[in-house]
């Protein structure tokens, strides 16, 4: 299987909006019941990925096999100071990703990371930070596969 890797562009917009619309079914229905799911196609969702796409301090990459885009990665630069209130640190955040079922385990999602490693290499970032649902044993494993710390670990509760 010969895997593609290349930047988005706006003409990968609607095809991004759908494997983001899949993420976060899957999101609401394994982990956060109060994701709104109709944000990825409405305005505000539009909008979001199209400055995505465009922006410098944004990465949107895609994975491609057989002419179809079946993953996705999109992180950005965090403003200045984000990592512990130190200016001297560059970070950024990997943001969301997904890889389609049928192409998981075949490493698209350890090449789109990688290439994401690179462009922030490019962009002197010294840390990079996500979040990811507690529940998401599937995606903590890999983030700590590829060097992913605890650093935090935030609680909440229902009023």
């Amino acid at each position: 299987m010969d895997i593609t890797l290349k930047t988005a562009t706006i003409m990968d917009l609607k095809k991004i909006q759908e494997l983001n619309f899949k993420l976060f079914e899957k999101e609401k229905k394994e982990y956060d019941p109060l994701l709104d799911v109709d944000w990825v196609f409405e305005k505000d969702g539009t909008k979001y990925w199209q400055d995505k796409i465009s922006k410098e301090d944004c990465c949107v990459l895609v994975a491609i096999v057989d002419g179809k885009i079946v993953g996705y990665l999109c992180g950005e630069l965090a403003k200045e100071g984000a990592y512990r209130r130190l200016p001297a640190i560059v970070a950024a955040y990997l943001e969301t990703t997904l890889v389609l079922d049928e192409f998981r385990s075949k490493g698209i999602g350890k090449k789109l990371y990688d290439k994401f490693l690179e462009w922030c290499k490019t962009k002197n970032v010294n840390k990079v930070m996500l979040d990811v649902a507690a529940k998401n044993e599937l995606a903590i494993k890999f983030y700590r596969r590829n060097n992913f710390r605890d650093y935090s670990l935030v609680l909440e509760t229902d009023l």
